[in-house]
């Protein structure tokens, strides 16, 4: 029979609700384990004496249930942040302590305010330093809250984390120090109505907004901001996901994302990947399914149209590839593009008067950006692969990332990508004008996941960004046929790359002629503040 002193007897017998957690408080408990034992195990014993005390009973009973399981671990988790409290005030000066333990007062459970980290003063590396306890990092991970598009609105901050075990830090992104720079103009010379909205107006107030939230708290999130931080450079995301700050219906929405682009595929091409299809799942062998694909290309003769045969072989490369891999690994960025991308891109691109370059070599526009800066402290912005003309214009750029890369180097990807295509917009217009149907492109590949994007400057500080395909590349055999929806995707955003090259060398002159004012400055990149996490304490 386990003992039990006299205060715990007359804890269980006078108090009210003599859950573990009023347990643990009335007895200063500190362990745990050594905590939770002690409770039960008195809580049994004294039932042996009051077998018919339904207010034990019901305790016991809610706590086999697992009723009091988050409360217990609430309770121990805000003892451990205590102790760091204590911990602070002893070895750090009153200044750093106060900011610190506003920190932690943020992280406690059970907390209804909403407080922004306070950070210390910048040491030397440029750093901000916070201290925090690393059963913080335990708790459920929403310290990156999602933030209203209504930028005035007062929100949690947003934070991007890139948590490193050796160097135990976060990683805050600021745009205090771009926000004078951003290039926003009240008035417009040339604004985007359909069907009685004006796009241009709303997309402006969304742009006015989250500057005022930038003034009054600069940091903003990639996971959730991405909205925002393409506005904040003029860029408009048109995907099939309407953004709140438009007032149209989805509709109309809907009529503005949709893209009529025809196929681009022969007849013949479709039969065949769904010939070879038809082989795969009927576990035909490869020697066989080889066999066919040579015979094929004596269809060729089936084709009159030069193009038509050129793409028809052309995607038998594709086809062969496909076919003989087993798999492919999505997990490694380097093994994916060469098992995958880089012989479809290659067969599709494979022009005389285009370029393809995966050297990660950094972009015309950012380079003349980085020369015309006056401090010229930019780096230089590289994507993962560009297409270029014989005449050394760049017109795509492509950003790869395997799928389980974290989704704060997935949205950085997707912003740089955004910036890639309305820097070289802007160069393309320097050099040829601001012609009806100049575009820029690009691709951004996340796993198996290949979204491409066309952007236009039509109207005055707008670059519109629409999503024209959104495809998945086949990883193994079985999934052989989504070769057709992506075959088309690339040689649909091939021909109209084609289109763009027609009019670089056409004579027709801009829209009007203020036109070639509708492009605006970039803006710096954010600063990134290093949030270090130090004074572990042990459970």
């Amino acid at each position: 029979m386990v003992s039990f002193s006299n205060q715990e007897y007359d804890f269980f017998t006078n108090e009210e609700k003599p859950t573990p957690v009023a347990f643990f408080k009335k007895f200063n408990c500190t362990s745990k384990k050594t905590a939770v034992s002690r409770w039960y195990s008195a809580l049994r014993e004294i039932l042996k004496i009051y077998k018919n005390d339904l207010k034990l009973v019901n305790i016991k009973q809610n706590y086999k249930g697992g009723k009091y399981k988050q409360a217990i671990e609430d309770y121990f988790k805000t003892n451990v942040l205590e102790k760091e409290k204590v911990y602070i005030d002893e070895k750090l000066t009153k200044k750093t302590s106060k900011a610190i333990r506003t920190r932690i007062d943020d992280l406690l459970p059970e907390k209804t305010d909403s407080k922004k980290p306070r950070l210390m003063e910048p040491q030397n590396d440029g750093s901000k330093l916070i201290s925090a306890d690393s059963k913080i990092n335990q708790g459920p991970h929403n310290s990156c809250s999602s933030i209203s598009d209504d930028p005035s609105s007062k929100s949690n901050l947003e934070e991007d984390i890139e948590f490193d075990t050796r160097k135990r830090h976060k990683i805050l992104y600021s745009w205090e120090d771009a926000i004078d720079q951003i290039d926003f103009r009240h008035t417009s010379k040339k604004d985007w109505i359909f069907e009685s909205y004006n796009l241009s107006n709303e997309f402006r107030n969304f742009q006015q907004l989250t500057i005022q939230q930038i003034r009054k708290n600069p940091y903003l999130c990639y996971k959730k901001d991405v909205q925002k931080i393409l506005c904040l450079s003029n860029i408009m995301l048109i995907e099939q996901t309407k953004p709140t700050y438009f007032t149209c219906d989805q509709a109309v929405w809907n009529t503005i994302c949709r893209r009529q682009a025809p196929s681009s595929l022969s007849s013949l091409v479709n039969s065949v990947i769904l010939e070879y299809s038809t082989l795969l799942n009927s576990f035909t062998p490869l020697d066989e399914i080889e066999d066919k694909w040579c015979a094929n290309f004596s269809r060729i003769t089936e084709l009159l149209n030069k193009e038509d045969r050129s793409n028809f072989c052309k995607c038998q490369i594709i086809l062969r590839n496909f076919f003989l891999l087993g798999s492919i690994s999505k997990n490694n960025e380097d093994t994916f593009v060469h098992d995958a991308l880089h012989d479809l891109i290659n067969e599709i691109f494979r022009d005389p008067i285009l370029e393809l370059v995966w050297a990660n070599s950094e972009s015309s526009a950012s380079k003349n950006r980085r020369s015309s800066n006056k401090e010229n402290t930019v780096k230089g912005n590289k994507p993962d692969f560009k297409i270029s003309t014989n005449a050394r214009d760049e017109i795509l750029f492509g950003e790869v990332k395997p799928k389980d890369s974290s989704s704060i180097l997935v949205k950085k990807d997707y912003i740089k990508l955004a910036d890639f295509q309305a820097g070289t917009l802007d160069e393309l217009i320097k050099k040829y004008g601001n012609k009806t149907g100049m575009a820029s492109f690009g691709i951004w590949v996340c796993g198996a996941r290949i979204r491409i994007y066309e952007m236009d400057l039509n109207y005055d500080g707008i670059y519109r960004m629409f999503m024209v395909a959104n495809v998945v590349i086949p990883t193994e055999r079985a999934q052989f046929i989504s070769l057709v929806p992506v075959l088309e995707a690339f040689s649909n955003i091939k021909h109209r790359i084609y289109e763009v090259l027609t009019v670089f060398v056409s004579n027709t002159p801009s829209n009007s002629p203020s036109r070639s004012t509708y492009g605006r400055m970039p803006i710096p990149s954010p600063k990134s503040v290093k949030v270090a996490i130090t004074g572990l304490y042990p459970n």
